[in-house]
């Protein structure tokens, strides 16, 4: 499947979606067309564990616990802002590209930004994988289809056993925070302030089930427990990991936005669908009703 596309770019041409909150995070929770095919042996970083504890103990009830995101977020640094057409004009989608070809193929922004990037590359990971994207925004355009607090890297079953508890996905929170393996580490740019995602920036315990089908109680817990947050400076670098909660936010005002992420992970990562063909969709809530 591809992982990077060239393409030029204008404001009529901007791909719009429904924004429906569906929260498409880690993948859309909809039924797929396809029959689901057996899960591929997961690596210790994304092995549910707690879900495979209670298949072993014929358990269906899902327990609480407490759970503490220490939420690192470190601004490493801050390039010079592009302009609104060096961003347009950059010309490359990547879609979890590894980190060396989206090197070789980037446009002369990104190239610039995965450059800064790669001292900060931890290189404990197995692999180094490379998301960009560049969207144009209006006003209240969202850059993904939720608005929800959630973590990236996740551990997730779609399969069987998730289906045993009524439940067609599954979020392994518990065996996230468990500490038996380190959580993925990303880097994170993006080139503008109108459309920054936020992050909170102080540890958090809040109460959740250690399984959860998606971040909408996750979201509720954060936002009653009203933690500290940053939102990310334009043209700045930013560590953060799987225990780092942050969302996305309307865009303030129209332009174009560049954000680029590097993953650090253990897993593998082998495109069965042609994701990029959604890379630099906008999400726009539909029209209320007339008053």
């Amino acid at each position: 499947m591809e992982t990077w596309r060239r393409t030029s770019r204008s404001v009529d041409q901007q791909a719009v979606a429904t924004f429906t909150g569906e929260g498409a995070y880690h993948g859309s929770t909809r039924p797929r067309p396809s029959p689901p095919q057996a899960p591929p042996p997961a690596v210790p970083e994304m092995a549910p564990r707690t879900l495979d504890t209670m298949a072993a103990a014929g358990r269906t009830t899902i327990e609480r616990f407490s759970a503490t995101f220490p939420n690192l977020c470190d601004v490493l640094g801050v390039l010079p802002a592009p302009s609104q057409a060096a961003i347009r004009d950059d010309g490359v989608t990547f879609c979890w590209c590894p980190f060396d070809e989206a090197l070789a193929e980037a446009g002369p922004l990104v190239r610039q930004v995965l450059t800064a990037m790669g001292p900060h590359l931890q290189r404990r990971k197995r692999f180094a994988y490379v998301d960009a994207k560049i969207q144009h925004f209006q006003p209240g355009d969202v850059p993904v289809d939720s608005h929800h607090w959630h973590v990236d890297g996740s551990i997730v079953a779609r399969d069987a056993r998730a289906e045993r508890l009524g439940h067609a996905i599954l979020h392994d929170m518990q065996a996230r925070m468990d500490g038996q393996v380190a959580p993925p580490v990303c880097l994170a740019y993006q080139s503008s302030a109108h459309c920054a995602t936020q992050f909170v920036t102080a540890p958090l315990t809040i109460d959740l089930p250690t399984l959860i089908p998606d971040f909408v109680e996750l979201d509720a817990r954060v936002q009653a427990a009203a933690p500290p947050v940053m939102s990310q400076p334009a043209a700045s670098i930013v560590r953060f990991d799987g225990l780092s909660l942050h969302r996305a936010v309307p865009a303030s005002s129209a332009g174009w936005r560049l954000w680029v992420r590097v993953f650090e992970t253990d897993r593998e990562v082998q495109l069965t669908a042609p994701l990029i063909d959604c890379y630099g969709q906008v999400f726009r809530p539909a029209p209320g009703p007339p008053p």
